[in-house]
This record gives C-alpha cells, sequence and structure tokens, in this order.
C-alpha cells in the first residue's frame, strides 16, 4: 500500500470522494480484506481501487485512488459511529467551526444534531469546540432554563461551562440562601465550590455563634482554615466570642490549641 498523503476526512472535504464511497471503504475495513497480504506466485487480490469503491472496475473515468486514505482514522470513525447520515446532518447545521476532523470528537462525545438544536432553542450559537466542552462537563438546557428561573438572565456558554465544572447547580443557591446568606453571584458560588464552603460548613459555624456571615467572610474563613471544630477547640481553652477576623489572624500565624497550651505551661 502506498504511503497515506490524505486523511480520508480531508478527501471527504475537498470532494475526491463522496460519503457513499467513504462507507464502503468502511465495510472493507471492517471484513480486513485490505490487511491480507498475497505472497508471490499467488493470483493478486482484487484491485484496492474496485474493492474500496465497492464497484466494479470500470473505466479510469470512474476510478477514485484511494490509496492515501488513513486507515486507523476510518476505523475509528466506524467504530464511534460517524455515519454518512451524522456527517450530512452535521453540515446542514452550519456550525461555527465545522470540520471534517472534529466529526469524531463530536461523535465521541455525544454532540448530536439534536443537542445543537435544543442549544440554539434556548437562546445559545455555540461552536463546535464550545458544543464539545459542554457536552463533556454536562451543560444542559434544563440546568440554563434552572438558573434563568433564579433570576441569572445572560449566562454565556463559558459561564455555563465554569459553573458546571466547579459543580455549582441551581440547589446550592437554594441552599446557602435557606442559610441566611443574601446577594450570592454565581462567581461567589463558583468560590464558595472552589474552597469547600458547604452549606454543612456554614451550617456548622452558625451553631457556633457566627450567625452574620457573608459568601466573602465565609471564603476568607476556610481558605485559612477556620473550621467548627477549631472554634471549638478555642472554646475549650476558654477563649469564647473570638471576633471572625481574629480566627483567621490565628490560623495565619499558626496560633492553635496546641500553641496555646504549650504557652499558658511553659517548660
Amino acid at each position: 500500500m502506498a504511503q497515506e498523503r490524505f486523511t480520508v476526512l480531508k478527501m471527504l472535504e475537498d470532494g475526491m470522494i463522496s460519503v457513499d464511497e467513504a462507507t464502503s471503504l468502511l465495510d472493507v475495513i471492517e471484513q480486513s480484506a485490505l490487511s491480507v497480504e498475497h505472497k508471490p506466485g499467488e493470483t493478486p487480490l482484487q484491485s484496492p481501487e474496485s474493492e474500496l469503491s465497492g464497484r466494479p472496475e470500470t473505466g479510469d473515468e470512474d476510478e477514485v485512488d484511494l490509496s492515501g486514505v488513513d486507515l486507523a482514522k476510518m476505523t475509528e470513525m466506524k467504530i464511534h459511529g460517524v455515519t454518512p447520515e451524522f456527517i450530512e446532518s452535521m453540515r446542514e447545521l452550519d456550525l461555527p467551526g465545522f470540520s471534517m476532523e472534529k466529526l469524531l470528537d463530536m461523535r465521541i462525545h455525544g454532540v448530536t444534531p439534536a443537542y445543537v438544536l435544543e442549544m440554539r432553542a434556548a437562546g445559545l450559537n455555540p461552536s463546535v469546540n464550545q458544543l464539545i466542552e459542554m457536552r463533556i462537563h454536562g451543560v444542559t438546557s434544563e440546568i440554563l432554563r434552572d438558573f434563568q428561573s433564579l433570576g441569572f438572565e445572560g449566562l454565556d456558554i463559558g459561564k455555563l461551562i465554569q459553573l458546571r465544572i466547579h459543580g455549582v447547580m441551581p440547589d446550592l443557591l437554594n441552599q446557602m440562601e435557606a442559610l441566611g446568606l443574601q446577594d450570592l453571584t454565581l462567581d461567589l458560588l463558583i468560590d464558595m465550590r472552589i474552597h469547600g464552603v458547604t452549606p454543612g460548613y456554614v451550617r456548622e459555624l452558625q451553631m457556633c455563634g457566627y450567625s452574620a456571615l457573608s459568601a466573602r467572610k465565609l471564603i476568607d474563613l476556610r481558605i485559612h482554615g477556620v473550621t467548627a471544630d477549631f472554634v471549638r477547640q478555642m472554646e475549650e481553652l476558654g477563649l469564647e466570642g473570638i471576633s471572625l477576623d481574629r480566627l483567621i489572624e490565628m490560623r495565619i500565624h499558626g496560633v492553635d490549641a496546641d500553641y496555646l497550651k504549650r504557652m499558658k505551661n511553659p517548660g
């Protein structure tokens, strides 16, 4: 077989072969017809050109040279269901950034024509790369509608992906507001998720007497390791009602229960 010169995707895109001819090639690959090498003295196999096209040999004007086809890529496309119908349906959608090279990634990650139309119906017009990333991180039109119902209008694709990456779901906002937190933005919710400010964390601090908590203060407390357990350790040493800023300062400088005990009874 001649050295591969072009990938089959490029051949399809340039119109060198048709979708039907590419499909015929895949069928031949499945049967491993092209992987059999004939030995000297044996009757040669049917010419690859006639097998690959799925047609009997005809005049030169009907032949297509497929010697440069990337068989590994074509096999992978077949495995993942890149069919002529899928190719044509994606072409018809006129997607920003569409190329034949992207078809395999789209199929692997579940970017279907139905998903594209679902996103467009929700008011989004994502590119091919954005569609792939959205599917990877589980962005759905339902999640978008849930955030919109909570008052977050004008969400762009980048923000939706960011919310899903960090696990910010609409229910998180409801839980935090139920604990008394107000004026929560999506960026604050993302920061809270990044630094581990959970409803349980907030609830434990409130049980220690810290009720007037803002989202930003909670993030600072969590960043510096101020936990309900740390507060209880201070209380056991007779230190009650310590301000939140003081607790943060103590954690920054490594003032913990063990240090205080040793300082109280040196030697």
